[in-house]
């Protein structure tokens, strides 16, 4: 059976012609040479300076130049030795059956193209100028395939120097936009400053910021944006206009979408004035040297931040359910809350800013601190942070080997049930602390739960070498872990008998900047103990 397939043809085939080789000594000039056929300039030796068409080039070896016909070539030799460069004459022959365009060799060598070779590119003109005279009916063949060896060395040669000035000029679009005072841009017109398709601009752009050239524009207009609402009174649809919005709404819109609060939110949250309620974050405004008017009792009483609260009224028992009324008589500026707790509610009274919790800690901190102006507060804690747990870390491998194990467990549920958490930011994250295999496979686990209830009988499996145990301050707590503790199975456990058992209260439970530096200084000085 015949099967038809589609041949793909390229659009120019280069026949080769003849080879000749230019030489000239040292500091002395080859006589002008000037070119009846289209021909290719290798250099092979030496350097020096090829003047053509009004331009100069810098001759060195691998280099590759392509010329039209009846350009005249005046050479120059500017090193003491020789200089020596083969030059290949051939005929461009269109076919008719052209490849796609953009294919490799569609437009041909231009007039002047300089294009960076290798070595091997030398060696084929070489075999080329030293063959030519030999068995000329036969080995016109053998050249032909040597010519069309050199052919494909020089266009993968010229698509990887096109590409790069592809990105250079990407690049260059990139720093206009980013030193424009408006950003009123479009992928076209992006596009045409770079020279190229909006397709090819858009791929070369995501593989240089990971975004797609629109996204990039709207997050410079976004910083842009907070700039100007930051540091002047600009009415929200002049800061919408100046960069570029027609629709003021539009404008409102995007800019909470990327950064959670409207404009006019985030313009009162930048003042030092603003008096602030916070349902959620209360340690990282403390960290940020702020003090919120008002917060919930729970984070107040908290161990590591009650120091610190004096003077906050409470607003509510916890950080889910609020005293609404004494929030409303506080008559904060704004409201912090988080995942929409009471949202509805709380934009009755001021306006609210809504922060996602499961956010990764870090992240989170620095978008509250940009948020409300505390960006360079926001760095110098992490920083100092930073710092402090290198320091914790190198102190406590005096004590600990990197093979042995830390567990964190919350005993609620008891007797049934306790809860193991896999996401305790201090211990693995920051002091790096070793997490046991039933553990581990969990962290391992793409999009992984924070914790998780497990079966009383598969205690020892989730058990490590140290265990960092929270026990809730109530009766009912407090009596069942007792009676768990004097229990065989509890007894057992190699963190038991080895005396690696740390008892935590509640406030361990917190990340947050006050509590987790509270946790990494009680840290050491539980292990150290």
């Amino acid at each position: 059976m015949f099967v038809l397939t589609e041949v793909v043809m390229v659009p120019i085939v280069y026949i080769w012609a003849d080879s000749l080789l230019l030489s000239c000594g040292g500091l002395s000039d080859l006589t002008g040479q000037t070119l009846s056929q289209h021909a290719l300039v290798v250099v092979a030796e030496g350097e020096g300076i090829l003047r053509a068409n009004g331009r100069s080039y810098a001759l060195k070896p691998g280099l590759c130049l392509a010329f039209d016909p009846d350009t005249d070539l005046h050479i120059s030799n500017r090193s003491a030795g020789w200089l020596q460069a083969f030059l290949i004459r051939y005929v461009p022959v269109q076919v008719p059956s052209a490849a796609p365009p953009g294919a490799p060799g569609a437009t041909g060598f231009q007039a002047g193209e300089v294009i960076s070779s290798s070595a091997k590119a030398v060696q084929l003109a070489q075999s080329l100028y030293d063959s030519r005279e030999i068995d000329r009916e036969l080995q016109e063949y053998s050249n032909h395939a040597l010519f069309q060896e050199l052919i494909l060395i020089l266009m993968k040669a010229q698509a990887g120097g096109k590409e790069q000035q592809s990105i250079q000029a990407v690049e260059r679009s990139i720093s206009q936009m980013e030193e424009s005072s408006t950003l009123d841009y479009t992928l076209g017109q992006l596009a045409e400053m770079a020279g190229l398709s909006a397709r090819h601009y858009s791929r070369i752009f995501r593989k240089l910021t990971g975004q797609s050239p629109i996204d990039y524009l709207i997050g410079l207009r976004m910083k842009r944006a907070k700039e100007l609402l930051a540091v002047s009174d600009h009415a929200v649809h002049a800061v919408a206009s100046h960069l570029g919005f027609r629709d003021p709404f539009h404008f409102s819109r995007t800019f909470k979408q990327q950064t959670g609060a409207s404009p006019r939110l985030y313009a009162q949250l930048q003042k030092e004035r603003t008096r602030l309620t916070s349902l959620q974050f209360l340690g990282e405004m403390l960290a940020l040297g702020i003090k919120p008017v008002g917060a919930p009792t729970q984070l107040l009483r908290g161990r590591y931040l009650s120091s610190h609260a004096a003077g906050i009224e409470e607003i509510a028992e916890t950080v889910v359910t609020p005293y609404m009324d004494r929030l409303a008589d506080l008559k904060p500026d704004a409201i912090v809350t988080f995942n929409g707790y009471h949202l509805s509610e709380y934009t009755k009274i001021a306006p609210t800013l809504d922060i996602p919790w499961k956010m990764p800690f870090f992240e989170r901190f620095t978008l509250i601190a940009d948020l409300l102006g505390k960006k360079t507060a926001a760095e110098a804690w992490i920083h100092s942070y930073q710092g402090e747990t290198e320091e914790t870390k190198a102190q406590l491998s005096r004590y600990m080997s990197p093979e042995q194990t830390v567990s964190f467990f919350w005993m609620r549920g008891l007797p049934a049930t306790f809860q193991v958490y896999f996401d305790v930011g201090v211990l693995y994250r920051d002091l790096g602390f070793q997490a046991p295999p039933a553990v581990t496979a969990v962290q391992n686990q793409k999009e992984h739960p924070f914790k998780r209830d497990i079966p009383l009988s598969e205690l020892a499996r989730y058990a490590g070498d140290y265990l960092f145990v929270v026990v809730s301050l109530d009766a009912h707590s407090q009596a069942q872990f007792a009676a768990l503790s004097a229990s065989p199975q509890w007894q057992q456990l190699k963190a038991v008998r080895s005396g690696k058992v740390y008892l935590l209260t509640e406030d361990w439970l917190r990340e947050d900047p006050l509590s987790m530096l509270g946790q990494v200084r009680d840290a050491l000085r539980l292990l150290h103990a």
